[in-house]
């Protein structure tokens, strides 16, 4: 088995040395403090490390202590001459290895060695490992349909085990238009008489789950959408389709800020988050009554954050917010009979090419109100 050897070495100090500590010690904060997907100060971290580490292996032997130990990750900030900065949780041999270098008058440096050979570590209790996942039979359609198919699958499954008292299993909207989830969600979310809302856990094709059900057969929803105290055009997300800046009042999320590089469940809790404080606003704490017409493309975490955070907002505060779902639909203009009979030449004798879309349009979904 291989395992990870840690050393730490004594380097004598000089204002080199000192200096590049410094500026590692640097980029490490300014990269925990980076947007997801900057890797500037990442890539300037990995830099200054490994000349310390070549530092390191041309140090002669008499200064260096090998410690066979475990460290977690975040026990590998052990470098310099002030014992304030060796954070983490550090084992009293790699500490006891340091402090003797420092008394000595050197900077003490850890460094690690992995897949240096050593002993396997027997379990007591050999565990077994995991089964497959129980297959699914689908009703013979593929596809988009069978995805669609699939959750409405997984909702349906939700509501009977937690109608007859079992533990609900996750639902999963990877990969599904964001008209269909949106159709299907409202579908299971509505009821006639709702004893208690059902709390169907969301989790997302990378494995991560988001932190707030979804609450399934939880409110009294109709067709009609009600009268109003304030009417907004929001689209769901900025920067999509400029072309409807002239119909939107605004943006209910920013891209910038909802499409960075993240697992999903933490974008889903994001716009949930979002989306709470931003009802609460509009609404003045449910006392006004707001009807909003979303114009909504892609993206499934944001779009099932919304209305998570729609589901929950009308629970505390019924009738305070109705939602029209609008969904982008692409449309072409179509060719004139003269140029599909003259096969559509240019006047150079050059076949033209499909002409680009002129404009866009959205469909109207079924409102989520009550």
């Amino acid at each position: 088995m291989a395992i990870e050897r840690v050393t730490v070495a004594g380097l004598a100090p000089s204002p080199e040395l000192d200096r590049l500590l410094a500026d590692i010690e640097s980029a490490a904060t300014r990269a925990r403090k980076a947007s997801p997907g900057d890797r500037l100060d990442i890539a300037r971290f990995e830099a200054l490390s490994t000349q310390l580490e070549l530092l390191v292996e041309r140090q002669a032997s008499a200064d260096v202590r090998q410690v066979d130990v475990v460290l977690t990750s975040g026990s590998r900030s052990l470098f310099g001459a002030d014992s304030k900065k060796w954070e983490g949780e550090i084992p009293d041999e790699v500490l006891q290895a340091a402090r003797s270098l420092r008394a000595a008058g050197l900077r003490p440096i850890v460094s690690i060695s992995p897949f240096v050979p050593g002993t396997t570590e027997a379990r007591e209790e050999p565990r077994a490992a995991p089964g497959p996942a129980d297959r699914w039979e689908g009703d013979g359609s593929t596809g988009s349909k069978a995805v669609e198919a699939r959750f409405r699958a997984q909702i349906v499954e939700a509501i009977e085990a937690a109608n007859h008292d079992k533990s609900v299993s996750p639902i999963s909207p990877s990969g599904i238009q964001n008209a269909v989830v949106t159709e299907i969600l409202r579908e299971f979310v509505s009821a006639d008489d709702v004893p208690a809302p059902i709390l169907a856990p969301v989790e997302y094709r990378d494995g991560s789950r988001s932190s707030n059900p979804m609450a399934l057969r939880s409110l009294e929803l109709r067709e009609n959408l009600p009268s109003f105290d304030i009417e907004l055009r929001f689209a769901l997300l900025s920067i999509r389709h400029t072309e409807m800046d002239a119909t939107v009042s605004g943006a209910w999320l920013r891209n910038n800020e909802i499409s960075r590089p993240r697992k999903q469940a933490q974008t889903d809790d994001l716009v949930y988050s979002i989306s709470r404080e931003q009802f609460d606003v509009l609404t003045k704490g449910g006392e006004r009554r707001m009807r909003l017409y979303l114009y909504q493309t892609g993206l499934e975490p944001a779009v099932v954050g919304f209305y998570k955070a729609l589901t929950d907002h009308l629970l505390e505060w019924p009738r305070s917010v109705a939602v029209q779902p609008m969904f982008f639909v692409n449309r072409l203009p179509q060719r004139s009979k003269k140029k599909r009979r003259s096969g559509g030449k240019s006047a150079h004798g050059g076949r033209k090419s499909s002409p680009a879309p002129t404009g866009a349009l959205f469909r109207k979904g079924m409102p989520w109100t009550m």
